[in-house]
């Protein structure tokens, strides 16, 4: 049996995971990932949890490597992080080199959403299809594109950063910067104000408000939230009827926080980007949830390598 071990690094956690061909996870571990410290203390933490996967796994086991998946924007030709938001002072880091001098393992480093994609493309909601889009949604808005069963090749490998779609073109603003978790959080800061009524004013200050808040009191039937919602699924189903047009693909699968916590909200996208499509073809389109849930991260990080591997 073959297996590789997933790493997912993110700004807050550090997650890693021994995973089979198949997609089964037979240990999982995840620790604080301490980004501040900087790339070689992050690095020697990768190298720790990497070891203890390693030692579980069963006797005539075959380890194939390290699969790593971190916040884009990033080269994964070269294997270096190019300063994502999520890595700050993480300027032009060679974090492959580093990783596998570390470990004595092979790696493969992708962008996170990449390995998302790949990852629901070989172990969940997209198995059985050629043509996915993946769509993170969460603090953020991160993408990745199988085309033909393989990742949409692009120059440097930095292609498909589907949250920088310009959604409007009068204030230049991107899909991220519209309808990601914390856009919606910072739509409802700036209204809450002029609503004193509203419940939000009960779960949060426009100081802390946040895009869980918002969906609560939208289920508790607030105007205010109501609304906000609405324009959150108007702005997503804008972005996934842009994505029908240029990809055409068999299937859009939606995964984070924002779109997992609230199946109505997706439901309402998905009306507004088939009512936006220039024809009917589109329509028949699944526009659904992604299905590996939590274990994303690791499980399409392991991708990443059992994708290189297969050529």
């Amino acid at each position: 049996m073959q297996y590789v071990i997933g790493v997912d690094l993110g700004g807050t956690q550090l997650r890693a995971a021994l995973v089979t061909s198949e997609g089964t996870i037979l240990s999982q571990e995840r620790v604080p990932s301490l980004v501040a410290e900087g790339p070689a203390a992050v690095t020697a933490r990768i190298a720790t949890l990497a070891a203890r996967a390693a030692a579980q796994i069963p006797a005539g086991g075959e380890l194939l490597g390290i699969g790593l998946g971190a916040p884009g924007p990033l080269d994964p030709v070269a294997g270096v992080v190019m300063a994502p938001p999520n890595l700050p002072g993480w300027q032009d880091v060679p974090l492959r080199a580093m990783v596998a001098a570390a470990t004595g393992l092979h790696v493969e480093l992708g962008n996170d959403a990449d390995a998302a994609a790949l990852g629901e493309h070989r172990f969940g909601g997209g198995r059985g299809y050629r043509h996915i889009v993946y769509i993170t949604v969460s603090t953020g808005i991160g993408g990745g594109v199988i085309v033909d069963g393989r990742l949409l090749p692009s120059r440097l490998g930095v292609g498909g950063e589907l949250g920088f779609l310009i959604i409007d073109a009068e204030r230049g603003l991107a899909w991220e910067e519209l309808a990601s978790g914390t856009a919606l959080g910072q739509a409802a800061a700036d209204a809450m104000p002029a609503h004193p009524d509203s419940a939000l004013h009960r779960l949060a200050t426009p100081e802390t408000v946040g895009a869980a808040h918002v969906a609560q009191a939208a289920a508790g039937g607030d105007p205010l939230a109501g609304a906000l919602m609405e324009r959150e699924a108007r702005y997503l189903g804008m972005g996934f009827a842009s994505i029908l047009h240029v990809f055409s693909p068999e299937i859009i699968l939606v995964g984070g926080s924002v779109a997992t916590a609230n199946p109505a909200l997706l439901a309402r996208a998905r009306a507004i980007a088939y009512a936006r499509t220039i024809a009917p073809l589109y329509h028949d389109v699944p526009i659904a949830l992604a299905t590996l849930g939590d274990s994303a991260g690791v499980l399409g990080a392991a991708a990443l390598l059992f994708a290189a591997r297969a050529g």
